[in-house]
């Protein structure tokens, strides 16, 4: 397995530019986002899509890979922790989590913390196109988009939300989301 190291303040910022391309498209696939259990963990299971994060300007492989859910409520709020190559804990999260009618997938990120408050930015991600990201030394590439263009079909899968990095757990409404 190939190992990189990432910049300090960067770890699983899964980030893009533009705007929104179209009206939501929610997907049909089953999905369950309800916190649940005792000590505040969540049953976040939902339709997922892939993207792929990391230094290689070409997004040719060797990224931390985010496993997104779509079809939640607008305002729901998905959030990420992971510790980053020189230990320290980043928080990020998005709200307005969504597929978009020309089969791309957007997000307004909010970054150092995990209950979508203060000012956003709005990502947009399309199948197998490489943006540059934030910081600038970061690549983000939409793998699978497939609940978003296909929600209906066999190959739309439906899981918890994960992310693929040291330290890596989600959260769904502030609550850490069980497996």
């Amino acid at each position: 397995m190939k190992r990189f190291q990432l910049a300090p303040a960067l770890l699983l910022i899964v980030c893009g530019s533009g705007d929104s391309q179209g009206p939501l498209v929610e997907p049909t696939a089953p999905t369950t986002a309800v916190p649940t259990g005792a000590g505040g963990s969540a049953r976040c299971a939902a339709p997922l899509v892939r993207l792929s994060t990391g230094t290689d300007a070409a997004c040719g492989g060797g990224g931390n890979e985010h496993r997104w859910p779509v079809g939640m409520p607008v305002a729901a709020c998905h959030g990420w922790r992971a510790i980053d190559t020189t230990g320290r804990e980043h928080d990020d999260s998005a709200n307005n989590v969504r597929c978009n009618s020309d089969g791309s997938f957007s997000f307004t990120q909010f970054a150092g913390n995990l209950n979508c408050s203060g000012g956003g930015v709005t990502k947009t991600y399309r199948l197998n196109a490489c943006e540059q990201d934030t910081p600038p030394t970061l690549y983000t590439k939409a793998l699978d988009l497939t609940c978003c263009t296909s929600p209906n079909s066999a190959a739309c899968t439906t899981g918890t939300p994960s992310v693929s990095v040291s330290g890596g757990t989600v959260f769904l409404d502030g609550s850490a989301c069980s497996s």
